[in-house]
């Protein structure tokens, strides 16, 4: 609980500052959204921002500076298949088994082609976490949230 506080303290110190969305809105409610972000610090982090496309594959939009992704070679454009043997959606969600500093292996297609690429496991900055959260808070909720003002009564 002590970790989610922060998260929580981070997300009221966002609310005067709301801007207009660059991201979709968030289909979970907010609680549910705050504790998958509080469980990121569990599972190896590697650092690629990605779209599903319209066959359900995982595409490389970009990669954060600095990530393990980025020092693997990871391009926008490239696809993600396989993530240390399994799915990326699997990958995503694992939290067992892996270590700081392992090696694990990522299979993509770029350009047609097969492509493996080594990266080091490790955790997310707390930093880029604080970021990242704040970011889709104003993006993903706040951006949409009604107000009193928008439907002429109180909400409650």
């Amino acid at each position: 609980m002590p970790r989610l506080t922060w998260l929580a303290l981070l997300f009221l110190l966002l609310l005067p500052g709301a801007a207009a969305a660059k991201q979709p809105r968030c289909p979970l409610p907010l609680d549910s959204c705050i504790v998958r972000f509080g469980q990121m610090r569990e599972r190896p982090w590697l650092g690629v921002y990605v779209d599903i496309d319209s066959l359900g594959r995982r595409v490389v939009v970009s990669t954060a500076p600095g990530s393990p992704a980025e020092q693997a070679g990871f391009r926008p454009g490239d696809v993600l298949e396989r993530l240390n043997g399994t799915t990326p959606q699997v990958f995503f969600a694992t939290r067992a088994g892996w270590k700081q500093g392992d090696t694990m292996q990522a299979v993509i297609v770029r350009n047609g082609h097969e492509r493996n690429l080594q990266f080091a496991a490790r955790h997310i900055s707390e930093e880029l976490l604080a970021r990242i959260v704040g970011e889709h808070m104003l993006e993903g909720h706040l951006a949409y949230m009604v107000t009193d003002d928008d439907h002429g009564h109180d909400l409650h």
